[in-house]
């Protein structure tokens, strides 16, 4: 379980750091008590995930599937960080205002929470991602807009 773990880790990693347009992103919130949320996010091609990592999380490897990964750290004011389990939905839309509920899995490895979501796309045509994020302390939702537009390796 740990190699699966570690090797889930290693393709968000070296996507990130291989493809500049996949490059993960980050987000601040003011949390409670003087803290703060993270919220990091990252979207990518299936087909970056190794088979065996997308069967083993029921994610679809596809030229016409993207993924949409999120976590969030809260800060603490001693600076003290920890992943935060929240409640996490959105939706995707594309050119034409077509709209399409994201489904996130809640996925729990260790220490690290995140959230993993799909979304059908065409090559290089835009997708617009609006996101909430319910986090503990907080009444009003975090709210995250990203767009982004995805390619086939």
């Amino acid at each position: 379980m740990y190699k699966k773990c570690l090797r889930l880790f290693s393709v968000f990693i070296l996507s990130a750091l291989s493809f500049g347009a996949f490059a993960e992103q980050k987000k601040v919130f003011d949390g409670p008590e003087g803290s703060e949320y993270e919220l990091h996010y990252i979207a990518l091609n299936s087909t970056f995930l190794e088979p065996d990592i997308a069967k083993q999380y029921g994610l679809i490897r596809s030229k016409a599937m993207g993924l949409v990964n999120i976590s969030l750290i809260q800060v603490m004011a001693d600076g003290t960080r920890k992943a935060t389990k929240a409640v996490v939905q959105g939706l995707v839309t594309n050119e034409i205002q077509q709209q399409n509920a994201l489904s996130f899995k809640q996925v729990i490895e260790g220490p690290a929470t995140y959230y993993l979501a799909q979304a059908q796309y065409a090559e290089a045509k835009p997708l617009r991602f609006d996101i909430q994020i319910f986090a503990p302390g907080v009444s009003d939702p975090l709210l995250l807009r990203f767009s982004h537009a995805f390619f086939n390796d």
